[in-house]
């Protein structure tokens, strides 16, 4: 079988073994270009062809003959324009119309169409970011008090010059200490784990000159009034203290020489 789309406004189907004449013949189709086309489709129980917008008509038109009978089995109003190709695509099942007017449009089935124009239905249009810049008229007034007057606005780079200054803005990190000696550490401690310690709050002022023993000698009337570690430990089990005596250290010391 062959359709064939001509300028003598008709669609003509033939019959490749009696070439002589059509089997059938669609009159009164206006085409205003002798480009437009006509194809089957993909199953070829249809043939597709479209119709330029004639005078006094206002869409142009795609329509689709039963390619046994011949019958007009739907026409489609496309555009106000010419209808001038078509494709119908066998593995999207989507139809593709171009018009006259340089629109291009795809129609397609939800249920038998496969992605193609799908794809493009199923993304959401993203939400244009609206923004609102407020502008005011500056007012100069030269004989205004002190207290009233605007500053004018500056250039960027006075005002990159003016940041630096504030110690805020410019992050400006501490000044050393110019008076005493040792700087922020001496003033807690000559050493660096002192200043730390004294500033996390854990223990007060340390002196590096202090005696350790003393400092813990301090402690021992009240462990033995008091005791907290040791002596409850072995309160049931050896509630009198026994230690070591000199004899049998000597002993012992004695043993391992002697091995």
């Amino acid at each position: 079988m062959l359709a064939s789309r001509a300028c003598d406004d008709t669609l003509k189907l033939w019959d490749l073994r009696m070439f002589k004449s059509p089997i059938f013949v669609a009159k009164d189709l206006f085409s205003r270009y002798n480009t437009t086309d006509c194809m089957f489709s993909p199953d070829d129980t249809m043939v597709v062809t479209g119709q330029s917008l004639n005078k006094g008509a206002q869409n142009g038109k795609m329509l689709f003959y039963n390619s046994t009978t011949f019958d007009v089995v739907n026409q489609i109003s496309v555009t106000n324009s010419h209808v001038i190709k078509t494709l119908w695509h066998p593995k999207l099942n989507q139809v593709f119309v171009g018009c006259g007017n340089g629109i291009v449009k795809v129609y397609y089935d939800p249920k038998k169409s496969m992605r193609g124009a799908k794809l493009c239905v199923v993304k959401t249009h993203t939400k244009q970011k609206h923004i609102e810049i407020m502008s005011t008229q500056q007012i100069i007034t030269p004989h205004a008090l002190p207290l009233f007057r605007q500053d004018r606005p500056k250039s960027v780079r006075k005002q990159m010059e003016k940041d630096r200054l504030d110690p805020v803005k410019s992050r400006r990190p501490d000044l050393p200490i110019t008076s005493g000696q040792g700087g922020r550490v001496a003033s807690s401690g000559g050493t660096l784990s002192s200043y730390v310690i004294r500033n996390l709050g854990l223990s007060k002022r340390i002196e590096d000159d202090q005696d350790p023993r003393e400092a813990i000698l301090k402690y021992a009337k009240i462990a033995e009034e008091k005791p907290y570690w040791i002596a409850p430990a072995y309160k049931r089990t050896q509630p009198r203290t026994i230690f070591q005596t000199d004899d049998q250290d000597g002993g012992l010391s004695n043993k391992r020489q002697k091995q």
